[in-house]
């Protein structure tokens, strides 16, 4: 797996890609859920395990949909967390050397996870800042230097960047993690804008959630790729995703005009790069064989372009 220096804005760090992927001939074909979660995977991480990134302010992404160690903007902590707790709970008590690593390193540097998947200083058990998070995985303050021409202080801090990209990398490429990388990816999406997205599942399938919904049973094919679409799109920005599906629920459509508006919604948004986004997600959808291939067609529910 080849480790590539980037810079995004004013953030610098790494990123690894794994070499296992979650293949979507293992994924069952009725099952809305499973569908929604691997192809948020696909768009995320092309849906091999085992991909970690440092470049881009949030310290550190990794898990099949990113979970990232710290929120850019609040520098509050993120998902991560929450990931790495149910990874040690379900690899206890007998942890690979790989997990064994991880948590021998933050016992170095004076950090414990709690129970809610916290992560806390060992010194009086305060929350570690998200500015400490960054600082450790991408010294300095997100902006790790280039390795030509550093100071021996900027070598150091490369050197630190890189051990931490290696040893998250090794971690979630253990094949004893993907259960629980794929487990919580699902539980993240249904938490996302549940109150919402209720909406949505009761109004067009009767049902509470996407975690009960079965394609031709009780979502049609239309609607499940429509939000299995939106579910992959929320992740990468959770407050546009949330604004798109709001507006097209509003418009009282048929079960059909909405899952196109939705896609179309999402598909021609500006905002980002989701544009692009779409491109990679159409790809992923058409070329997975999990929905129905009438659905990509032009003039359909997600046509290659709009």
């Amino acid at each position: 797996m080849t480790i590539r220096r980037l810079q995004y804005k004013t953030f610098a760090g790494f990123v690894k890609k794994g070499d296992k992927q979650w293949l979507p001939s293992t994924v069952n074909k009725e099952n809305h859920l499973n569908k929604a979660t691997w192809l948020t995977s696909a768009v995320e991480v092309g849906s091999f395990f085992g991909t970690v990134q440092s470049y881009d302010g949030a310290a550190m992404s990794a898990g099949i949909e990113h979970q990232i160690a710290v929120l850019p903007r609040s520098m509050k902590q993120g998902g991560l967390w929450k990931l790495l707790m149910k990874i040690e709970e379900a690899s206890e008590p007998n942890m690979s050397p790989a997990i064994t690593k991880m948590f021998s390193m933050f016992r170095q540097v004076g950090w414990y996870l709690d129970p809610r998947g916290i992560l806390r200083n060992t010194s009086d058990g305060t929350e570690v800042s998200g500015t400490e998070i960054r600082n450790e995985f991408t010294p300095l303050n997100g902006k790790v230097p280039d390795s030509k021409g550093a100071s021996a202080l900027n070598k150091a801090h490369y050197d630190k960047a890189l051990q931490w990209i290696e040893i998250f990398s090794d971690v979630f490429s253990d094949p004893t993690t993907y259960p629980s990388q794929i487990k919580q990816a699902k539980l993240s999406l249904l938490e996302l804008h549940k109150d919402l997205e209720s909406r949505v599942y009761s109004k067009y399938c009767n049902i509470k959630d996407a975690s009960v919904a079965i394609t031709g049973r009780n979502i049609t094919p239309e609607l499940d790729l429509a939000m299995c679409v939106y579910h992959s799109y929320s992740v990468n920005a959770p407050s546009r995703g949330r604004k798109v599906l709001e507006e097209v629920l509003s418009k009282n459509l048929s079960v059909t005009e909405f899952s196109k508006a939705l896609v179309k919604a999402l598909g021609t948004n500006t905002y980002g790069n989701w544009r692009a986004r779409y491109i990679r997600t159409w790809s992923a959808a058409k070329n997975s064989d999990l929905y129905c291939d009438t659905l990509f067609l032009p003039g359909q529910i997600m046509p290659p372009t709009f």
